[in-house]
């Protein structure tokens, strides 16, 4: 599972469906009259929106209107950049999108249309044929390519940059007479390299094309083009600022008046960042640094400059990591007798947390100023409206979002699957029993969730869920699993929120960790005390904790000998270099730490990081090895089977690779321990394979396995989580839900019943949906989480093969 990033305020997204609930709302803004716009890029639900506010009499905002392409689908990115000069708006789009551009227009009545789709000619795109999974994981940690515009008073700048283009360019657009628009020239940087981000950011001057590359050489550049009078461009002036240190990021924001530029630096003095102001001189015409803007109180880490909005008396700075890390905004006023900005006045939204990100963006008119927090509620994001009160320099703060796109919940009785439907979702032979949505499981807004375990109380008889949450756990009743209960909750604390959390139950007692540093240690809790528990669900703290690691990517436990394991540790603590990371459980509230194990021969995020293990006592048909504890390691570029008996010593038995190996994920045993099924993650985004693959291994031999067979679904979905139950392998295949498999001829597994827990885009690769399908509950009910949706209870029909 990866993350998005945030670069100096830009919210970078991967090229696949994003993570939790993100959506980005504020990761751009502009303002048209008594027009407030305000980008979506991302929508777990569809394509990007570009939000448009009026304020009514009483002062209060509201949406009126939601812009999207003509031709818009899901991820499309639509929104990614916009412009507006005047009555016309022009939004960027993303890869997946139509068009890299679209021009919409204001009628008389208020009302936008779209009118132009702009497609420069020899745009270079990202490759669409096989990729090598490093260039894979380097994409999904820089970004895709990425799309900015600008709007000059009859030209458009649409910029291509970052990802795996080879080459960065800016188009420039010229609009005739008669409203239509042609492409007039293609700009590059003469001195660039790849990944210069030439582009990242643009403005127009006076006519002239002013080109941000934050990345090029070790500050930053901004370029500045001019239109001669053959109609031809050229560059006019290259800038940047001396003495500014390595990393500056100079050109990572950029605003524009017809004489002065201001440019953000947000990376400069150790990310306390800076702006740096030019003006130009028309005789003859050259540029001139005139001011360097930095934060009052010099703090690393601000961000200061990642955005800008310049006018010819009002500057606006957003600093998203300023405010001790909630984000603020400066505003700076020119006054008639001052030639320069002089010091700025802080502004700040009074309900602003840590991760807001406020003034990822921000733009201003005479009397207002929207300022995006892409970053609030967990990357939904949202975006304040200052409006200024009276005569003097106040604001007040009104705060505007986007759509709730929850799902309503579903209780009360079975929705049975007929033609193919179960409510809203697709479905074959698995039933709906009940759904529970976020919300519903005590989750606020941007809450997502990721794993789920189950325990039945060996008291009252009765099954619980136990839900990670990205702020928490939460514990669900479902003993009536058609009117499931959220009983209780054990929060982390905020500062420790956001991470990907993993559980298993071992003695009555849940362990939980959480990845990203999102949360110190391993927590242990009482599952007892769920006993009884009636009225408003509570909020508890652990029983327990063990702090030999800080945060982990996964957690194995092995519920006969009583052991867990710890994956993918880091953050601090003993990582076992990311590999098995060995801790005694017997006594449950008293965890000890037992060894370590690592093979650095392997690994593709790190060198010797395991992503998941399944350990067991070995009964299998292998007499050699029968009675040891054996963990079957995936780790990442390889499948290693060790021998953990011995904790202080633990020895590889085997290690196994296979043609097209992307991401070594997850797998299981089967019960009789001779086959194991394994999911990569990758290979369906590299392209090794055009749909799901599931990789199926005779382990008989384990001194030799052998790769039995590989299964193809019917979707080009990445697999993510599979497990074993008798005859039947259960999948959460991310877009594609859970998927059902016959597997009692084991080197011909056959599908024999699905539910699709997204009810909306197609089943194509990338990271949204189903996280984990968990068939092990007495009952025979099968829980899935589906990250931004919420808790599926299902019920897989008893299915026999066709013929």
């Amino acid at each position: 599972m990866f993350f998005r990033s945030i670069a100096f305020g830009v919210v970078v997204t991967a090229a696949v469906p994003t993570t939790l609930a993100s959506q980005q709302f504020g990761s751009a803004v502009a303002i048209s009259g008594d027009d407030v716009l305000v980008a979506q890029p991302q929508s777990q639900r569809g394509s990007g929106t570009v939000y448009l506010f009026r304020r009514s009499g009483e002062g209060t905002w509201a949406v009126v209107s939601r812009l999207r392409a003509s031709d818009g689908v899901m991820d499309d990115g639509f929104g990614q950049s916009v412009a507006v000069r005047g009555t016309r708006l022009i939004v960027a789009a993303g890869e997946e999108g139509g068009a890299p551009a679209y021009v919409f227009e204001r009628d008389a009545a208020g009302v936008w249309s779209e009118v132009a789709r702009l497609e420069p000619a020899g745009l270079a795109r990202e490759p669409r044929g096989a990729v090598s999974p490093q260039a894979l994981v380097q994409s999904l940690r820089f970004g895709p390519a990425r799309r900015t515009v600008a709007l000059g008073a009859d030209m458009a700048l649409v910029a291509n940059w970052g990802g795996n283009t080879e080459e960065e360019a800016v188009f420039v657009y010229r609009r005739s007479t008669t409203g239509s628009w042609a492409q007039e020239a293609m700009l590059i940087a003469d001195d660039g390299q790849r990944r210069d981000r030439f582009g990242a950011t643009l403005a127009v001057s006076a006519g002239r094309a002013v080109v941000g590359a934050p990345s090029h050489g070790a500050s930053g550049a901004v370029y500045v083009f001019v239109r001669g009078t053959d109609g031809k461009w050229r560059r006019e002036a290259k800038l940047a600022a001396s003495g500014l240190p390595s990393g500056s990021r100079f050109g990572a924001a950029l605003a524009a008046t017809e004489n002065e530029l201001a440019i953000g630096a947000p990376g400069a003095n150790r990310s306390a960042g800076a702006v740096v102001v030019f003006r130009r001189d028309n005789a003859p015409a050259s540029w001139t640094l005139t001011e360097r803007l930095a934060p009052p109180d010099s703090a690393a880490g601000q961000l200061f400059g990642a955005a800008v909005s310049l006018g010819t008396r009002e500057l606006w700075v957003g600093a998203p990591r300023g405010g001790g890390g909630s984000g603020l905004v400066f505003h700076y006023v020119r006054h008639e007798a001052a030639d320069g900005w002089g010091s700025g006045t802080v502004v700040q939204a009074s309900d602003a947390v840590a991760g807001d990100l406020l003034g990822g963006s921000v733009a201003h008119a005479s009397d207002i100023a929207v300022v995006g927090a892409p970053g609030a509620d967990r990357f939904i994001g949202e975006a304040i409206v200052f409006s200024r009160t009276g005569n003097s320099q106040g604001y007040a703060a009104a705060t505007i979002a986007g759509d709730d796109e929850s799902l309503p919940a579903i209780v009360g009785g079975e929705v049975p699957c007929d033609e193919g439907k179960s409510a809203s979702f697709t479905c074959h032979e698995v039933d709906l029993l009940a759904f529970l949505p976020i919300t519903a499981l005590g989750g606020e807004r941007g809450t997502g969730v990721t794993d789920h375990w189950g325990w039945r109380d060996p008291e009252t008889g009765r099954d619980y869920v136990l839900v990670g949450r990205s702020d928490g756990t939460a514990f669900v009743d479902i003993t009536d699993p058609s009117n499931p209960v959220y009983v209780a909750e054990l929060p982390s604390p905020p500062e420790f929120r956001g991470g990907l959390r993993d559980i298993k139950v071992y003695s009555d007692h849940a362990f939980i960790v959480a990845d990203g540093g999102a949360q110190p240690g391993m927590w242990v809790f009482d599952l007892a005390r769920l006993r009884g528990l009636t009225g408003p669900p509570p909020s508890f703290g652990p029983d327990a904790r063990y702090d030999g690691i800080r945060s982990a990517h996964n957690l194995v436990v092995n519920t006969e000998t009583g052991f867990a394991y710890t994956v993918g540790s880091s953050g601090g603590g003993e990582t076992c270099g990311g590999g098995l990371h060995m801790v005694d459980i017997r006594d449950p509230q008293h965890p000890t730490f037992a060894g370590c194990f690592v093979d650095p021969t392997h690994g593709l995020i790190a060198p010797g990081r395991t992503h998941d293990a399944q350990c067991v006592v070995y009964r299998g048909p292998d007499e050699e090895h029968r009675n040891k504890e054996i963990c079957i390691a995936s780790n990442e570029t390889a499948l290693t089977i060790v021998d953990v008996s011995d904790k202080s010593a633990p020895a590889i038995i085997a290690l196994m690779t296979y043609p097209g190996i992307s991401y070594v994920h997850q797998g299981w045993l089967t019960g009789d321990q001779r086959y194991f099924f394994l999911d990569d993650e990758l290979d369906e985004l590299t392209g090794v394979t055009e749909t799901t693959r599931t990789l199926v291994f005779d382990v008989s031999d384990l001194d030799d396995p052998v790769l039995l067979t590989e299964y193809h679904g019917p979707t080009g979905a990445t697999d993510h989580n599979l497990y074993v139950r008798g005859d039947r392998m259960y999948q959460a295949n991310y877009v594609a839900g859970l998927r059902v498999l016959d597997i009692r001829d084991a080197a011909n597994p056959v599908e024999v019943g699905y539910f699709d827990t997204m009810p909306f885009g197609v089943d194509k690769p990338g990271f949204a949906g189903a996280w984990t399908a968990y068939p092990f509950h007495e009952s025979g009910v099968v829980t899935v989480t589906s990250m931004s949706e919420g808790l599926f209870i299902l019920r897989p029909r008893a299915t026999p093969l066709m013929p």
